[in-house]
């Protein structure tokens, strides 16, 4: 099972949000390439990497600090935020990321999700925040009309890599992830899923690991890696192999 540390970009700089609310911002780093660093030293493999001024149609300048990263590491990027039109895709890739998180394009048209999935099989993942039941979009500031069940359905049959699902009541908040919406949907559409939100401790991860089988492919985990909470060694060591 992967782990993939957060790295969360608001001008340039490493931060981490309550909820998705950007008024409750915590700067963590202010040189998120040396963060990054930071976590590849440790053992890390993958990178999950969030352009929260581009996810909520701000502009921004974050492109230069995934290239650097690029070029300073070793790391497999998964990136997201603001990844709304072909030509933003293919200059993503040709920048070298990993992995594509198509979120509100997806939600706002499913057919974008479909030739992206198409022409990039196995590389773009559906980035599925939830609030309540309700599918959040364009920085978790707005919600779309579609019903998530039926939007899953549909993803589920193109050739997206998997899907990336966060809670956002869980997301920043210490209070534990939510596994039972993840491997619901892991096992009702039969696809690859990456928890997002609410990992909190070295207990969390444990029971994560013991689920991987239900199709629990990987967890993201920011918070408490930056608060101390959970420990990079250790997490990588329950986990095991980080070959994706």
């Amino acid at each position: 099972m992967i782990l993939y540390p957060a790295i969360d970009l608001i001008n340039k700089e490493c931060v981490r949000l309550k909820k998705g609310d950007y008024s409750q911002k915590t700067v963590f780093n202010k040189d998120p390439v040396k963060q990054a660093q930071i976590f590849e030293n440790e053992g890390c493999t993958w990178l999950h990497v969030v352009d929260l001024d581009a996810a909520k149609g701000d502009e921004s300048r974050n492109v230069s600090v995934l290239l650097e990263i690029k070029q300073k590491t070793n790391l497999k990027i998964q990136f997201g935020g603001g990844i709304r039109t072909a030509e933003r895709l293919k200059s993503l890739f040709d920048l070298g990321i990993d992995r594509a998180i198509i979120g509100t394009a997806a939600f706002q048209d499913l057919n974008f999700l479909a030739t992206s999935a198409a022409k990039y099989p196995n590389k773009i993942w559906l980035g599925t925040d939830v609030l309540d039941g309700k599918i959040k979009i364009h920085g978790w500031t707005k919600d779309s009309d579609l019903n998530l069940d039926s939007a899953l359905e549909f993803a589920s049959k193109q050739s997206i890599g998997g899907i990336i699902l966060t809670d956002i009541n869980k997301d920043g908040m210490m209070q534990g992830p939510n596994i039972e919406m993840t491997i619901d949907v892991a096992s009702t559409f039969g696809t690859d899923v990456i928890l997002s939100g609410g990992v909190s401790n070295i207990k969390d991860i444990e029971t994560i690991k013991e689920l991987e089988d239900k199709g629990i492919s990987g967890l993201i985990c920011g918070r408490a890696i930056y608060d101390n909470k959970v420990n990079i060694t250790k997490a990588l060591d329950i986990l095991g192999n980080q070959d994706a």
